[in-house]
C-alpha cells in the first residue's frame, strides 16, 4: 500500500482544523443557547428554541463540513467557502453600532483568512478533485 496516497496536504489539514475548530465553537454557542432555555433564561421560549434549533444545525454542518474535507470530498470546499464567507459578513458588521467589538471582528476575520488562503492552495484543491463520484 502506498502511504503518500493516504497523506493529506498540510493546507488542507490547516483548512480542516479551523473548520472543524469553527464549528465546536458554533457548537458551544448552541449548548449555552440550550442551556438557557432550560434555566428558564428567555423570554420567548418559542423564539429560543428557534434559535437554538438554527445554531445546532449550522454546529452539526460545519462540523460535517470539516469531516467531509479530511476526506476529501470536492463539494466540501463550497461548503467551507461558504460559511468563511458567512463568518466575514459577520465579522465586518461586528466592528461597528451599539455592540460594535474589534475583539469579535478579528477573532472572525483571521481564521476565516487562513482558511480561504489553504482552500485555493494547489495541494487542497488537487486532494479534493480526485474523486469524481459523489459517494467516494
Amino acid at each position: 500500500m502506498n502511504k503518500n496516497a493516504d497523506k493529506k496536504p498540510v493546507p488542507l489539514i490547516i483548512a480542516v482544523l479551523f473548520v472543524l475548530l469553527e464549528g465546536l465553537v458554533v457548537a458551544y454557542f448552541a449548548a449555552q443557547l440550550g442551556f438557557g432555555i432550560l434555566m428558564g433564561d428567555s423570554r420567548s421560549l418559542v423564539t429560543a428554541i428557534a434559535l437554538f434549533a438554527l445554531v445546532a444545525a449550522a454546529a452539526a454542518w460545519v462540523i460535517f463540513v470539516a469531516i467531509s474535507l479530511l476526506t476529501g470530498k470536492r463539494w466540501a470546499r463550497s461548503g467551507a467557502l461558504f460559511w468563511q464567507l458567512i463568518q466575514l459578513a459577520v465579522a465586518t458588521g461586528s466592528f461597528s453600532g451599539q455592540f460594535g467589538s474589534q475583539a469579535i471582528g478579528w477573532s472572525l476575520i483571521l481564521p476565516s483568512a487562513v482558511v480561504l488562503v489553504a482552500l485555493f492552495n494547489k495541494q487542497t484543491i488537487a486532494a479534493t478533485m480526485k474523486s469524481s463520484d459523489p459517494e467516494d
